[in-house]
Order: structure tokens, then sequence, then C-alpha cells
């Protein structure tokens, strides 16, 4: 009967094994959440004046038109406000960059054709990201997103 009563207590103590924290463990369901927290999500300073802007003359004999378009901060630090001129038309647009660990840093540079530029921001190692296309097409104004990005987080198993 003692060695049943051994057998037993070991079956239960194996079987008994402690939980891991819930820091460790993940539902397999939720994506787990990057957090970033070494850049403020909202700006203390907003500043007025753009932070990237691109012009362009456009062909045209009697005015003299241009394609503008300026990038704006806005009070979250990750979203800007994007304002593009084109003769008499205007529009607006937002640009959602991802959170990278850095202060993000937009840029707008000549685009592949003849009145157009594309929207980007640079990435942690300065590399251009190309992110949306400003052109025209009939003289019709039109913004194009290129990519999308996100930014990930992915957990090793062990």
């Amino acid at each position: 009967m003692k060695h049943y009563s051994f057998l037993l207590l070991l079956a239960l103590l194996c079987c008994n094994k402690p939980e891991k924290s819930s820091e460790n463990t993940t539902n397999s369901d939720e994506p787990e959440r990057a957090i970033n927290d070494t850049i403020p999500l909202i700006r203390e300073k907003v500043e007025k004046s753009p932070v990237a802007s691109y012009s362009e003359k456009v062909k045209d004999d009697l005015n003299d038109w241009r394609l503008a378009v300026d990038i704006y901060e806005t009070k979250e630090t990750f979203k800007f406000l994007m304002k593009i001129e084109y003769m008499v038309q205007e529009a607006e647009d937002t640009l959602t960059i991802p959170n990278f660990g850095i202060m993000p840093k937009v840029e707008v540079r000549k685009g592949p054709e003849k009145e157009s530029c594309i929207v980007g921001f640079l990435d942690k190692k300065g590399e251009f990201k190309e992110y949306k296309l400003v052109a025209l097409k009939d003289k019709q104004l039109k913004i194009k997103t290129l990519k999308y990005y996100a930014r990930t987080r992915y957990r090793v198993s062990k």
C-alpha cells in the first residue's frame, strides 16, 4: 500500500505544474501589440510651417501654375497633413507613418513622370520609403497609395 501512495503522490506532483506568469503567455487569437514608448504619441509643439515641400512649374503659356505639395505636422506625432495645389484645384490627405522608435522624418521627392512627386519617409537606416504618389492625369489631380507600412514585433518561442 505504501508503494501505491508514493506513486499517487508522485503523479499529483508531476501533473500539478505551476502556471506560467501571465506576462509570458499569449492568446494566439489576439495579435501581440508592439509597444514603443520612446517617442511621445502627442507633440508638445506643432510646427506651423511645412516640414517637407515640393513644387514644380506646370507648363502653361498663360498662367504661372504649379504642382505644390506641403506636409504639415499635426498634434499626433506619427500623423501628418498633406496639402496639395494644382492650378485652381486644392486637396488634402493624411499620412500615417509607422513608429520605428525614431522621430518620423517625411520627405517629398520628384516623381517618375513630369508633374508628379512621391511622398515618403525615412526609416531607421535613413532609407527613403515611398508612400504616396501625387500626379496629374488628364489635368486632374490624383493621389495614389504606393505601399502600405506597419511595424510588427515577432515573439520567438522557447
